[in-house]
């Protein structure tokens, strides 16, 4: 048998929506998860762009550029 982990499965969305001080932390914690998530992503994007100029480097000119 498996239990629910709550008794009522939208139990924390009428939590959000029924508790104002409950959906500010709630919109504080799911901003601040998003605007990490864009970070790691720009990062992640900065660190490929950084690599294709390297690669274009050495293709184009035979350079080995900085290592990192």
């Amino acid at each position: 048998m498996n239990p629910q982990p709550h008794p009522h499965p939208l139990a924390e969305l009428v939590r959000i929506e029924s508790n104002p001080a409950y959906r500010a932390l709630f919109c504080a914690e799911l901003d601040a998860a998003i605007l990490d998530r864009f970070a790691n992503r720009a990062a992640v994007v900065a660190e490929v762009q950084a690599a294709a100029a390297r690669l274009r480097a050495l293709v184009l000119h035979g350079e080995r550029g900085p290592s990192t």
